[in-house]
């Protein structure tokens, strides 16, 4: 986390400058006649399927060079390790990319810096594209990202486990769960896990159960924290209520479970809440007919928790129209179709919404993409966020502290790491 830390002081102390001194990224439109757009467009992605990736870019580049014969792109395959480090010491030489793949909570680190251009017109006549996934992509009122691809992390059960307890269908609701907790605590199961630890993502643990329940981790305008709220109050008692009746293992508080050796994967718990269908392939004895996909639970709305990646134009591109226009073409309805089937992601595109439907589990999960958030995309590090507020939620689950007063102990960190930006 540390080098993550000093991978965004760096993008604030050069980028700014870098980013504002060359290029005409932020200026740029997307051009409407291929025939009047030229230069070379370099392109960062990572191994999102490290088997394809090396290969999987060579026809498509070859197709959008034959409708834009004036304009050459190179897709350089890039290591996930350092990617910040790299790609923001890059731009502060010159040496940027004209496109790079970016997360959302990367998105607000660079472009508070004026690193990235906005992409707005790149999508301005496609009404194709889901609203939660422009969102994720955006930061102060501006696209910086066209989304690629999507995934949902919400619930999924172990059918045989409920039906060890006579439970027919996963809970819809807190209340239910609760109620399914007791039922399998009597059968020796657990009804969830929850890992407290410190390298746990509260995207896949406490801020899933803090949105259900109507409340946000930032203030609207990201400077403040927002979680110590009656909302937050709710959410963590839910949690401590799970901890205190034993409705999920005590050891998780403090120990990460190995993946495949979690309660999860061994038959011990009835369900994950913030799980990826992925989490449970790797199970021991795996089989899908065994697994089954449910609506994200409700509190006072039904939220998850979910992933998504888009293509940014550097702002500091000298061929940013080029680099707009190869964007465009490799979001496009037909090519981003292929791109998600062969990376094994769903589609951002509303009109793709079944797209993984012959995928056992996959294609349940996208019932639900439009319920997904990403988690906090704020230019003070997410991530160093969660480090601070981590510590104070675990002391409250230990029963160390009072829920309100891990909350108002997380809030002050919080505030100062914010102000840290």
């Amino acid at each position: 986390m540390r080098v993550r830390a000093m991978a965004a002081a760096l993008v604030a102390g050069v980028l700014a400058v870098t980013a504002s001194a060359c290029g005409s990224g932020s200026d740029a439109k997307v051009p409407s006649d291929p025939s009047k757009v030229s230069g070379t467009v370099t392109m960062w992605i990572y191994p999102i399927n490290e088997k394809i990736e090396n290969t999987w870019w060579k026809s498509r580049v070859a197709a959008f060079e034959k409708k834009y014969s004036k304009v050459n792109v190179k897709v350089v395959v890039q290591p996930w390790a350092n990617r910040d480090e790299q790609l923001t010491t890059a731009i502060a030489g010159g040496k940027g990319p004209d496109v790079v793949y970016l997360i959302p909570d990367q998105v607000p680190q660079y472009a508070n810096t004026g690193a990235l251009a906005d992409v707005s017109d790149v999508v301005a006549k496609d009404k194709d594209f889901r609203q939660n996934a422009l969102d994720a992509m955006s930061y102060q009122g501006k696209l910086y990202g066209v989304p690629v691809l999507m995934s949902e992390t919400g619930t999924v059960a172990n059918k045989k486990v409920l039906a060890k307890a006579g439970i027919d269908a996963p809970p819809a609701t807190w209340d239910e769960a609760l109620a399914d907790g007791a039922k399998l605590k009597k059968k020796g199961l657990y009804l969830t896990d929850y890992v407290a630890t410190p390298d746990a993502t509260l995207n896949q643990t406490f801020y899933p159960l803090l949105w259900q329940a109507g409340g946000s981790v930032l203030s609207s305008d990201g400077k403040k924290a927002a979680f110590n709220s009656p909302a937050g109050v709710k959410a963590l008692t839910f949690v401590k209520t799970l901890v205190d009746k034993g409705y999920v293992p005590k050891d998780s508080l403090t120990v990460t479970p190995k993946p495949d050796q979690s309660v999860l994967c061994t038959n011990k718990a009835a369900m994950g809440f913030a799980s990826s269908t992925a989490e449970v392939g790797i199970c021991p004895g795996y089989q899908a007919s065994d697994w089954q996909v449910a609506a994200p639970l409700k509190e006072t709305k039904s939220v998850s928790y979910g992933t998504v990646g888009g293509l940014s134009v550097l702002s500091g591109s000298k061929n940013a129209a080029a680099a707009k226009a190869w964007v465009q073409w490799i979001s496009s309805a037909s090519q981003l179709k292929q791109f998600d089937l062969d990376h094994g992601y769903s589609s951002p595109r509303t009109s793709q919404g079944n797209l993984m439907a012959d995928q056992p589990l996959v294609g349940d999960s996208e019932k639900y993409l439009g319920q997904m958030k990403t988690g906090v995309t704020n230019a003070a590090a997410p991530r160093q966020l969660m480090d601070v507020v981590k510590p104070h939620l675990q002391a409250a689950l230990l029963g160390k502290v009072s829920v309100k007063q891990a909350l108002a102990d997380a809030e002050k960190d919080a505030n100062k790491q914010l102000a840290r930006g």
